[in-house]
C-alpha cells in the first residue's frame, strides 16, 4: 500500500491510498484537473479509482469529490449526513460509512470514528491492506481519549497540526475566525497535536507522521515540527516516531510500502 497526500491546507486537501487492486481518493478538495494531474504522477489514472471517502462537506475537501464521482462513476463513501449536506446527485453511487462496523472494498478495510469539527459528521479515517494501516485526522478541534487506540492501530498517521497560538494571536485573520480556530469544533494546535501524539507513543511501536492543514498564517513547518518534538521529549516518546514531517499545501508526499517517507518538494 502507498498513501500519497495530493494536496493538504486552507487551499484544498486531498490523499490518495494505491492497492493493487485499486485506489481510493480520501477527500478531493482540488480542482479536477489538478487532482488527476497529481494521480497520474504516481500511476492513478480516474479507471483505477474505485471509491472517494470524503471525511466532512467543507469546500476544502470536496471541490471536485462530486463531479468526479459523476463524470467517471466512482462511489461516494460517507456518513449519510454528509452526503445529504453536499446534495449528491441521484446518479452517484453512495455508500454509507457507519462507525460500529467496518467497509470492505476489494481487500482494503475502511474504519471511522466520529471527531469534533465544526461540521455535520466529520470523521476520522483508518484505512488497511495487507497488514498496512494508516490514519487519517486532519480536521479536530479536540480530542477525545477514544482517538489514541484509534490512532495507534496506524503506521501511518497523518494528523493536523493546524496553528502556533501565539501565532493565530498575532495573525491577520478576523476575531471571530481566531475564536473558531482555537475552539473544540475547529482545529488542533502544535500543544494539543504533540499532547495526542504523546498518548499514542505509549505504545511503543515505532510509527511515521504526517502533520496536515498548516495554516500558512498561523504555523509554520518548522515551529509545528520543533514544537511537537518537544513535547513528545517531555514524556519520553520521542525515539517512537521514526519521521515526522510537514505536509505542503500545493505539492505530493508518498510513504511507501517500506514505511518511509519520500518527500518530492519542500514549501
Amino acid at each position: 500500500m502507498q498513501v500519497v497526500s495530493l494536496a493538504s491546507g486552507s487551499t484544498g486537501n486531498a490523499c490518495l491510498v494505491q492497492t493493487p487492486f485499486g485506489a481510493l481518493l480520501v477527500d478531493a478538495g482540488l480542482p479536477q484537473k489538478t487532482l488527476l494531474a497529481r494521480c497520474a504522477r504516481y500511476g492513478t489514472l480516474p479507471e483505477h479509482l474505485i471509491g472517494i471517502i470524503i471525511t466532512h462537506e467543507h469546500g476544502d475537501h470536496t471541490t471536485s469529490a462530486v463531479a468526479l464521482a459523476k463524470r467517471y462513476r466512482i462511489p461516494i463513501y460517507t456518513k449519510p449526513a454528509t452526503a445529504q449536506k453536499i446534495k449528491i446527485p441521484a446518479n452517484v453511487t453512495v455508500y454509507s460509512l457507519d462507525d460500529q462496523y467496518h467497509t470492505e472494498i476489494l481487500g482494503i478495510i475502511i474504519r471511522t470514528m466520529a471527531v469534533s469539527h465544526d461540521a455535520v459528521a466529520p470523521i476520522a479515517l483508518q484505512i488497511s491492506h495487507d497488514q498496512i494501516t494508516v490514519a487519517i485526522a486532519t480536521d479536530l478541534g479536540e480530542w477525545q481519549p477514544l482517538l489514541v487506540p484509534f490512532l495507534q492501530a496506524a503506521q501511518l498517521i497523518v494528523i493536523e497540526a493546524n496553528h502556533d497560538r501565539e501565532k493565530l494571536r498575532l495573525s491577520s485573520y478576523d476575531h471571530s475566525l481566531k475564536l473558531r480556530i482555537a475552539s473544540p469544533t475547529g482545529h488542533l494546535d502544535n500543544i494539543q497535536t504533540g499532547a495526542l501524539l504523546s498518548q499514542v507513543g505509549l505504545d511503543k511501536n515505532i510509527r511515521d507522521v504526517w502533520l496536515a492543514h498548516l495554516s500558512r498564517e498561523a504555523n509554520s513547518p518548522g515551529i509545528a515540527i520543533q514544537s511537537i518534538r518537544t513535547v513528545l521529549q517531555m514524556h519520553g516518546c520521542h525515539q517512537y516516531f521514526r519521521t515526522i514531517t510537514t505536509l505542503p499545501p500545493y505539492d505530493c508526499v508518498a510513504w511507501g510500502p517500506a514505511q518511509r517517507m519520500i518527500q518530492k518538494t519542500l514549501w
